[in-house]
């Protein structure tokens, strides 16, 4: 038995679990840094300003996981971060939403592009009636965006299959192809943030699935992780193909104060197997941590106090050891630098 390489595999298989899960340029400790020197830049300390939202303070004692009641929490996310919710749909049927827009796609690429019926493998989960029936019940708007979506990606994707040549090329396509024909539409996401503009509307959307009303604190996490797209993409405030695009937008929210909720959501238990964790975020949980230190580190520096206000309770235990240690760390580096500024 290669000891040396099952314990390569078993680090390599947690930094995926644990680690953030894109390229942060220069480093996840540098790209912290210099991500939070870009949002002070742009926005100011003032959201530094405040203290740490702590989950038993910001979720209502009578939450009872109905629609009402998370969509009201969803709200009082964006009063807290002062984004302006008017123009924002907020709905918890993600699941229904994403199956009646690959659907839509499905039934429109059967009328317009038959040339590809032989090689797509997409399928329709609804009949056209249903999906008409959710639209009429309010869901039009993002139907059509994520159906046009949808097509513009089938059609690519069939058209390239159908004009390889190279077998090997080929079979290559289709084992890519298959990969998402194989999943429900949007699996594996609880939150999705659309630009409705685009399709004529007015607005955007941040659609949430259904399941995370049961957990307040999935609501508070996914509502600020989308909101920071609602800013940085719908301003024009960042490109959306940068590869650290996801991860700023978790940034975002931590600088807001929500880092405890990215970092409690970073990585989820699966209930039933306790040795299975599921990976929630773009940060991953080492990173959230590492986020949620350095912006205590510079609250710290801005307003003198405990460097930890009322939080330890909150965080969970892998979360905490991490950020205690990332703060450790972080006060140790400023220490030596201080003394070597000193001499």
């Amino acid at each position: 038995m290669n000891l040396i390489g099952a314990w390569r595999r078993r680090q390599r298989d947690r930094e995926l679990l644990y680690g953030p899960k894109v390229l942060l340029p220069g480093g996840p400790e540098q790209w912290i840094e210099d991500s939070l020197d870009w949002l002070v830049g742009r926005f100011g300390v003032e959201p530094m300003r405040r203290r740490p939202v702590l989950p038993s303070a910001f979720v209502p004692a009578g939450y009872d996981g109905s629609e009402r009641a998370a969509r009201e929490l969803c709200l009082k996310v964006c009063a807290w971060m002062e984004i302006p919710d008017d123009r924002i749909r907020f709905s918890f049927r993600m699941e229904d939403v994403r199956a009646a827009a690959r659907s839509a796609a499905v039934h429109r690429l059967h009328a317009e592009h038959r040339e590809l019926l032989a090689i797509s493998g997409l399928q329709a989960t609804m009949t056209p009636a249903e999906v008409r029936a959710l639209a009429a019940a309010g869901y039009g708007p993002e139907i059509a965006v994520l159906s046009d979506r949808e097509l513009a990606a089938e059609v690519k994707r069939s058209t390239a299959i159908r004009h390889e040549t190279d077998p090997a090329r080929r079979t290559a396509l289709v084992q890519q192809a298959e990969t998402i024909w194989s999943k429900p539409a949007g699996s594996g996401s609880r939150a999705a943030w659309l630009d409705l503009r685009g399709g004529g509307q007015e607005g955007t959307a941040v659609l949430l699935a259904a399941m995370t009303r049961a957990d307040p604190a999935a609501v508070v996490a996914a509502t600020a992780h989308e909101l920071g797209h609602e800013v940085l993409w719908g301003y024009h405030l960042m490109e959306r193909g940068r590869p650290d695009a996801e991860a700023m937008t978790d940034l975002f929210a931590v600088f807001h104060g929500f880092g405890i909720f990215l970092a409690n959501q970073a990585v989820e238990r699966v209930p039933g197997r306790r040795s299975m964790r599921q990976s929630l975020g773009y940060l991953g949980e080492r990173g959230a941590s590492d986020a949620l230190a350095a912006y205590c580190f510079r609250r710290h520096l801005l307003w003198p106090e405990t460097l930890f206000p009322v939080m330890p309770a909150e965080l969970d235990r892998t979360v905490r050891i991490r950020t205690f240690a990332r703060l450790a760390a972080m006060v140790k580096n400023a220490e030596i630098d201080s003394i070597q500024e000193g001499v």
